[in-house]
This record gives C-alpha cells, structure tokens and sequence, in this order.
C-alpha cells in the first residue's frame, strides 16, 4: 500500500502537465483564428472603452474616432507600424499601445473590414490634420 500515494500524486502530475499543455496548445493556436474575428476581439478588449469599434454607434469618449470612419482620416493599412511601434494620438488620455505581429495583422484586418466610407481626404497617420 506504500506504493499508492506515490502513484495518485504521479497521476496528479500527468493531469497537471496534460492541462499545461492544453493551455499552451489554445494559445498558440489563437493567432489561426479568423484574423478578422480576432480583430474584433482585441479591438473590444482594449480600444472600446474609449472607441465605437463596431459599425454603429458613437465613441463612448467624444474626442476618440469611430473605428468604422478611420479610413476617412487614415490609411488604415499604415496604422500597423504604429500598432506595433507603440501609436500616440492626440485625442485624451490614450495610453500607447504595442502589439505583436500577429495582433497587428488581425486588428488591421478587422479595422478594414468595418470601414464607411464618407470619401473625406485620407492622410497619413503620422500627420495631424489641418
């Protein structure tokens, strides 16, 4: 019977290990999601608070854009240097975010997908507007 409690705490490890491993696999697996859905997510997580990310309604925060109307003021392919950079903005207190390659792609894939075209000029997003 001694040698009971040493097995229980090697199936315990087993377990442990196994759900680790689980953990680990879900995450990488992440970056496979739709890039687009993905997008969504990261975008709802860290920009709504502040950002009307979806394709209606107003910012929560007056000074901050609607992500749908970005295209108007940006080339929204080009915020991905800024998104992985760090992008600092002038409206309120925005903190400045970084992201990771694959994030970078996602959050552009998702920004492009939900654009309104209002046909205002678009300029580069390191220049203020006039």
């Amino acid at each position: 019977m001694e040698g009971r409690p040493m097995r229980i705490e090697i199936q315990r490890s087993v377990v442990v290990v196994a759900a680790l491993l689980a953990m680990a696999t879900a995450s990488q697996a992440a970056p496979d999601q739709d890039p687009i859905a993905r997008g969504k997510v990261i975008v709802t997580r860290n920009c709504a608070a502040c950002h009307a990310v979806g394709t209606t309604g107003d910012s929560p925060n007056p000074t901050a854009p609607r992500f749908r109307q970005l295209q108007d003021r940006y080339d929204v392919e080009a915020l991905a240097e800024g998104l992985a950079e760090g992008l600092t903005v002038g409206h309120g207190p925005m903190p400045e975010w970084t992201f990771p390659p694959d994030d970078v792609t996602a959050i552009v894939a998702y920004l492009k997908s939900i654009q309104a075209r209002t046909g205002a000029e678009t300029v580069p997003p390191s220049k203020s507007r006039p």
